[in-house]
């Protein structure tokens, strides 16, 4: 048996104890030369609770260089079921190699059986004793059977081994290689599929196909079981899918105060399945619990966020420019009043006035003359430069040329300006009304809203992460475990879920459909307060994702190799779009459904409120105007209302009287 196992393994790990220390003559094995050998000679009062770190050392040795085989030679079976919980537990040894024992019945108690699930290529050693059938006495030939075990061992309370051949008189009686292939058929043999339902590995449609096959219908069943389906058609066996009690609650489990688990930890721990279900993250923290399968996809980890509107149609005239714009116009309206007004006082005072010391004093001089007054006073001079951006018409055009000519091209740029306001204007009017989202993980912690999800993993990937944004959102990260009272928080307006994109598409179109009903069916529940829902467009991670297997299962080669060949072909895409299809016809449709560029009073409030306001500043220079004639005027000692004319001389007034003149 040794020389077999040396002609499919380079390296051989030999444990032996007191009595079978010298079983093995090594040196007489044929071609063993090139084999590598370890050898751990354990005492009779082992203790692997705190193990030699002599033990610890070799079999590290051993898996480092890719032993992938065990020759465990131990007459105390109590003293072999410890040394294969403690190798198996640390992971101190190749449970898919190839392993050699001696038959000892109390290898097979029940709290052992899950070991057998997890080391399937091994032969025990049985030895009989032969007598003669008169005399009693024992027999110079001796009969010794190898036996192996079935896989999968089912719980029991004893388990049953199969001869696979016997040595007698020298000689075996097949001689066939006696480590056969277990996994490849399973022989339609029945394997527990634990199931926690999550979009996208597995949707609720799936469960009326737990116990038959998938019919031709189009459904988003889910990734992971579409490709449990494949893999035990490759396998040929039979997935007999269980919801664990409470797993919609407990999901993937957590570590309670009593240092318990709970949901598809637990069950791996207690070795119910196979197979777990449930969008596992590629995590250390996963590894510790499951054997974890290649990643056959990765999902994108965001926040669903409330989606505020923007309330700024009172600002409706300003909207079409921005900032630097109106600054710009200010500026320039300002500089073109000045400039006519310095161009209009200056004709007037000079060029005008040397005419008329010249005696040029004529009709032609008082035209020419005309229509300065618009912009002879600064006043004046604004207001008739600001109308002209209105394309308000002049009172009257001034004579001198070099006025006209600035008031022409004035007009031009009067004109460029009104055009691009209009034209921005009605790009505003013809818009949505913008909202105000959250689409990085730096907003997302700067805003003052909570953050949360179910997972506990991920609270502590925030608070260790050495990002200061990601580490204020791990501050203020909260557990929460139903996903309807999350939605419904962040529909408040108040909290921000984290999740997979995939699940949170999904949950924003429930969200929606419930409350198109709600609007319907008019439900007394103010459903305007409620914010819309937005999926952050920065990922905070990209996880992959891969199938939980019981932990050190001899499925995960033969099942990588099929989740390798299903991506290559594309079937992982086609499945995901199956899922997310529903997701993506409701979303189309309330788009249709949704109401764009509708102009409303709402929109036109900015309208209503220039009007208000202009209507409130002239109420206001009225009233001034009243108490000025009230508390001024009519209290001047020289204010008489039979002779105005008086009270209005250049003496009191003279601006008055030289505009009169």
């Amino acid at each position: 048996m040794v020389k077999e196992i040396s002609n499919q393994s380079s390296c051989i790990v030999f444990v032996s104890d007191s009595v079978y220390r010298n079983l093995v003559d090594i040196k007489n094995i044929e071609n063993f030369s090139t084999t590598s050998k370890y050898e751990i000679a354990l005492r009779d009062n082992e203790q692997f609770l705190r193990p030699r770190h002599r033990i610890q050392r070799i079999l590290i040795e051993g898996k480092a260089v890719d032993c992938r085989a065990y020759v465990i030679l131990i007459a105390n079976g109590f003293l072999a079921a410890e040394f294969l919980q403690y190798t198996e537990r640390e992971r101190l040894i190749n449970t898919r190699g190839l392993f050699l024992l001696i038959y000892d019945s109390r290898l097979f108690r029940p709290h052992l059986h899950y070991l057998w699930n997890r080391i399937i290529n091994v032969v025990f050693i049985r030895q009989y004793n032969a007598y003669k059938h008169r005399s009693g006495e024992k027999a110079s030939k001796e009969r010794i059977d190898l036996d192996t075990i079935y896989f999968p061992s089912h719980r029991r309370k004893s388990i049953a081994t199969k001869c696979i051949d016997t040595w007698y008189k020298g000689k075996w009686r097949y001689g066939t290689n006696h480590f056969t292939e277990k996994i490849t058929n399973l022989q339609k043999k029945h394997l527990q599929i634990a199931v926690f339902e999550h979009i996208p590995a597995v949707t609720e449609k799936s469960r009326i196909y737990y116990n038959k096959q998938p019919d031709n219908k189009i459904e988003g069943l889910g990734i992971e079981f579409e490709l449990i389906q494949i893999i035990s058609k490759a396998m040929n066996f039979k997935p007999k899918y269980y919801m664990p009690e409470n797993i919609t609650s407990e999901k993937w489990g957590i570590e309670e105060d009593n240092q318990t688990h709970v949901g598809l930890v637990n069950e791996a721990i207690q070795g119910k399945a196979a197979f777990y279900l449930g969008d596992l993250y590629y995590t250390l923290h996963h590894l510790n619990y499951f054997d974890l399968t290649i990643p056959y996809n990765s999902e994108c980890l965001t926040f669903l966020t409330p989606e505020s509107l923007t309330e700024n149609s009172w600002k409706l005239l300003i909207l079409p420019f921005k900032l630097y714009t109106w600054i710009a116009l200010i500026l320039t309206l300002i500089l073109g009043s000045a400039i006519f007004y310095f161009l209009s006082l200056s004709y007037k005072r000079h060029i005008s006035f040397y005419k008329n010391q010249m005696h040029f004093q004529s009709i032609s001089m008082k035209n020419e003359v005309k229509g300065l007054y618009l912009f002879t006073e600064i006043g004046n001079s604004i207001l008739y430069t600001y109308s002209m951006l209105f394309q308000v018409s002049l009172p009257s055009l001034p004579s001198p040329w070099a006025v006209r000519v600035l008031i022409g091209w004035w007009w031009i740029y009067s004109i460029l300006v009104t055009v691009a306001y209009r034209a921005s204007m009605t790009a505003t009017l013809a818009n949505p009304v913008a909202r105000v989202t959250i689409d990085t993980v730096e907003q997302l912690a700067k805003s003052s809203i909570e953050v949360g999800g179910w997972n506990k993993e991920s609270k502590n990937f925030f608070s260790m992460s050495s990002d200061l944004s990601s580490q204020k959102i791990g501050n203020k990260f909260q557990l929460i475990e139903q996903e309807d009272e999350a939605i419904e928080k962040v529909a408040n307006g108040s909290f921000s879920y984290y999740e997979n994109y995939y699940l949170l598409r999904h949950a924003r179109v429930k969200r929606q459909i419930l409350e198109k009903e709600k609007k319907e069916n008019k439900t007394t529940e103010d459903i305007s307060s409620k914010h819309n829902l937005h999926i952050m467009q920065e990922c905070v991670i990209n996880m992959p994702i891969a199938l939980g297997l019981e932990k050190n299962s001899p499925l995960k080669p033969k099942v990588d190799t099929l989740i390798r060949r299903i991506i290559e072909i594309g079937l992982v895409e086609k499945w995901l779009s199956d899922v997310m299809e529903w997701s993506k016809i409701m979303e189309i449709r309330q788009e249709a459904e949704s109401e764009k560029a509708l102009i409303n009073l709402h929109k036109l409030q900015g309208a209503f409120i220039a009007i208000i306001v202009g209507y409130l500043l002239a109420f206001m220079i009225l009233i001034a105007e009243i108490l000025h004639w009230k508390h001024i005027v009519l209290k001047d000692p020289k204010f008489d209302k039979y002779h105005l004319d008086i009270f209005y001389n250049s003496t009191n007034n003279p601006k008055i009287t030289n505009n009169l003149n």
